[in-house]
């Protein structure tokens, strides 16, 4: 990783560890936040921080750059794969190329229109889904949701319906 991209790296890092609540919890099965309301991003941060086994994202929108620090952080610890849309993950302040760069497993999903799916899947345990793009902009101006669900049946359709996906998708 070259300077430029390390010292990035630190600084997103330390803003993050800054920005948190004190009292911030991981999300668990039934929680929901809504943004710009609530802040969803920290909540979304702090669930993928709290994986201990696995990361599976399908993004179409990833611009939340505590967001991909923490998946470049729990990538040196543990499995994250990523699916990402093509032309969104180049598209101007998008954090795929990050991912790429400190050695994510990131795809390109290669599907008829957009990959628009929007979840998180940790430990194949429990999930984050909803409208929440992994943008600044749904942090601040969209009016967007996401829910944590630990149901194992839904969990399950979800891991299953990224495989398909995954198994799918172009490499970079």
């Amino acid at each position: 990783m070259d300077r430029k991209i390390a010292f990035f790296a630190f600084i997103s890092l330390l803003a993050l560890l800054l920005s948190f609540n004190v009292s911030a919890t991981v999300p668990l099965d039934g929680d929901v936040c809504f943004s710009p309301q609530e802040k969803c991003d920290q909540m979304l941060t702090e669930f993928i921080l709290s994986a201990k086994k696995s990361i599976d994202v399908a993004i179409y929108g990833l611009t939340l750059y505590p967001v991909v620090n923490a998946l470049i952080s729990q990538s040196k610890k543990i499995p994250v794969r990523v699916v990402v849309d093509r032309l969104q993950s180049e598209g101007q302040g998008s954090g795929v190329k990050f991912l790429i760069e400190s050695g994510v497993k990131v795809r390109f999903g290669n599907q008829n229109g957009l990959m628009h799916n929007k979840f998180t899947i940790i430990d194949g345990e429990i999930l984050e889904t909803g409208s929440f793009n992994y943008t600044g902009n749904a942090v601040k101006n969209n009016q967007e949701n996401q829910v944590y669900l630990g149901s194992p049946h839904i969990v399950s359709r979800f891991s299953e319906n990224f495989q398909a996906a995954w198994d799918n998708a172009e490499e970079k």
